[in-house]
């Protein structure tokens, strides 16, 4: 039950720090009839605290970002915590706790954004652009939100309405995986076109939109689809590749040139990543270290190395360094990137999309691994190919157990994923205590 009150109080958490909203008691349910966004003002505030909700540590924060490199050979599990240890070795078991906290958050995320979009047009005098504007906003964190679920755990529960009463959790089943894609990329078109030319650092816009639908799209083997998005964030986005790969993880400087979307952190309202990545000596915990075979695949002329790998020579530790701000956690978290659409329209090409002007997957490939310092490469490129240079231009941003999962090779360059059971994590068993409507994953 106190996962359903978690949710069912998001706007408790939301609106806390508004003087003039009247409280709203803790209980299983609460009285909606009147709504809670009733005013632009506070619609404002639920889109803060929906981006907040971006910035924890049970999301974007740490953990949707370090699992998705812990599961595999990027990362090693270097610290204590027994739940991050089962993830390390693909054997998470279903009461694990962090497992279930990232479900909670994301949940809790989704209950907002479905509660400014069903109520932000009903507000009073609120004009048609700022409405638009605010609901593209909550169905592009929406789709964003059910990406995250759907890759980890397949197919979920499809909450699309706010959340009034217990029973509008216990009520629901799980959708297949086709279901939940539809949704997102439903989501993301109407976001698309409610968004328009609204473009501000840190929140959302049509082309973060376009860039995650081609996301999407490649995480189903749609590559057609997933080439014609990343093309158009390509060509007529108002992106463009920064010189120096290290400047993209600058947290004096954020917003790169290339950033598309980035979840925004100050030294006040910051993340917990530098401080698990970086040696106890050196101001952190070291709870997750660089794995000895990323650490020795790099080229030794790729310049990328060195802005994502340190080495601590008193213990011999070898450190994660994208996430600098050790003190305050104030760096930015790279969500997507300009050059996540080269790689992806390079893929797509390989296998089998047709271009819509010239064939550029050499020049696409070639882009970052230029950039890092590398000889331009010229000869025949294949999808592993490609899958090697996301490992090194996207390592520690949390792409590459998906990568390996979404072309099948989990199995084959992990020793610890014996099946693909082991592809989605176990529905939290405290889930389906309160609702046993929720069938579990094979496996577990």
């Amino acid at each position: 039950m106190k996962k359903i009150v978690y949710i069912l109080l998001s706007f408790t958490l939301v609106f806390a720090s508004c003087e003039d909203i009247i409280e709203v008691e803790p209980t299983a349910s609460f009285d909606a009839e009147q709504g809670v966004i009733t005013t632009e003002s506070r619609a404002e505030l639920a889109l803060s605290g929906m981006y907040d909700g971006l910035q924890s540590a049970d999301y974007y924060g740490n953990y949707i970002i370090t699992y998705g490199d812990l599961h595999t050979d990027n990362m090693d599990h270097t610290g204590t915590f027994v739940a991050s240890k089962q993830v390390d070795l693909n054997e998470i078991l279903t009461d694990n706790i962090l497992i279930s906290q990232i479900w909670d958050q994301i949940y809790y995320v989704i209950n907002i954004a479905n509660t400014i979009y069903a109520e932000v047009p009903n507000i009073d005098n609120i004009e048609q652009e700022t409405s638009d504007r605010m609901q593209g906003e909550a169905l592009f964190v929406r789709a964003l939100s059910y990406l995250n679920l759907v890759k980890n755990w397949g197919g979920v529960p499809l909450q699309i309405l706010p959340v009034v009463t217990t029973e509008d959790i216990e009520r629901y089943t799980r959708a297949t995986e086709a279901e939940v894609y539809t949704q997102i990329e439903n989501d993301l078109m109407e976001a698309i076109t409610k968004l328009g030319d609204y473009n501000a650092n840190g929140r959302a816009n049509a082309w973060a939109a376009r860039a995650i639908l081609s996301r999407a799209y490649l995480y189903q083997g749609e590559y057609q689809n997933a080439y014609d998005y990343a093309d158009e964030v390509i060509e007529n986005g108002p992106y463009t590749i920064t010189t120096s790969y290290a400047d993209i993880f600058d947290f004096t400087t954020p917003y790169s040139s290339e950033s598309i979307f980035e979840v925004d952190n100050t030294s006040q309202d910051g993340n917990s990543l530098a401080f698990w990545y970086w040696p106890d000596d050196l101001g952190g915990r070291y709870e997750y270290g660089v794995s000895a075979d990323l650490e020795a695949a790099y080229d030794p002329a790729d310049l990328r190395y060195a802005a994502s790998i340190g080495f601590y020579s008193p213990t011999g530790e070898y450190y994660i360094t994208k996430f600098q701000d050790v003190a305050s956690g104030s760096d930015n978290i790279m969500v997507v990137r300009l050059s996540e659409m080269y790689l992806t329209r390079a893929e797509a090409l390989v296998m089998g999309a047709s271009p819509t002007g010239a064939d550029t997957r050499l020049s696409d490939f070639n882009v970052t691994y230029t950039r890092a310092g590398l000889t331009a490469f010229a000869g025949t490129l294949t999808q592993d190919m490609i899958l090697d240079e996301r490992r090194f231009e996207f390592a520690f941003e949390g792409h590459r157990w998906y990568d390996l999962k979404r072309t099948g090779n989990a199995i084959s360059v992990i020793p610890s994923v014996i099946s693909t059971d082991d592809y989605l994590w176990p529905i939290p068993q405290d889930e389906r205590d309160v609702n046993p409507n929720l069938e579990q994953n094979d496996g577990y």
